[in-house]
């Protein structure tokens, strides 16, 4: 089975190197081949047009779709983000290859990733939990698969919260956006769970 991972730093693996990000590990622990389609700073617009592009996708039998927080960040519009991700899911039923959605891991504040300085960061982080919660709507109104990242992540904040140990969770992230070595273990862990079943 051929699988692509299609999005942005978050599935690229910012500052991670290569043989330790999610998609690798997955590839490892399920014996998959596995496409790292992940670009730092993409959007899903650019995602759309890879995708469309990209000759090999037509050997894959399933695809992770994952992105938004850039465009965010940039301006665009939530329905744009919307747009986008729903027309690589009918790119993928197009192409017969499964597409599943990524629920990207939620932001962790401060944000210190130096290039967001310019950017209404507050309004890019409120959007992207609209995405985030339309993404789980598609989802269930489409019957598709979903990896959910974020779930995983907030089970980790929860407990840590709970027993007082914040730098459990903290020690997920490099940056509060982009995951740490650590970050990238435990989502390798989902998508290789919910892999599993198809």
């Amino acid at each position: 089975m051929t699988l692509i991972c299609l999005g942005d730093s978050l599935t690229y693996g910012y500052g991670i190197p290569r043989p330790r990000v999610w998609p690798s590990l997955l590839a490892g622990a399920t014996g998959l081949r596995v496409y790292n389609w992940g670009i730092n700073g993409d959007t899903t617009g650019g995602m759309l047009a890879r995708f469309q592009a990209h000759g090999a996708a037509r050997d894959a039998h399933a695809a992770i779709l994952m992105g938004g927080f850039n465009d965010l960040a940039l301006g665009a519009e939530l329905g744009v983000v919307k747009a986008n991700i729903f027309a690589l899911v009918q790119q993928c039923f197009n192409a017969r290859i499964k597409p599943l959605l990524g629920i990207p891991i939620p932001v962790r504040h401060p944000i210190t990733f130096p290039l967001l300085a310019s950017m209404d960061v507050a309004r890019a982080c409120a959007a992207y939990e609209d995405l985030r919660l339309w993404l789980r709507s598609l989802a269930e109104d489409f019957s598709l698969l979903k990896v959910d990242f974020y779930r995983c992540f907030e089970e980790i904040s929860a407990s840590a919260m709970q027993g007082g140990d914040r730098a459990t969770f903290d020690a997920l992230y490099t940056d509060g956006l982009h995951a740490s070595e650590a970050g990238h273990v435990l989502m390798a862990q989902e998508a290789a769970r919910v892999i599993r079943g198809v």
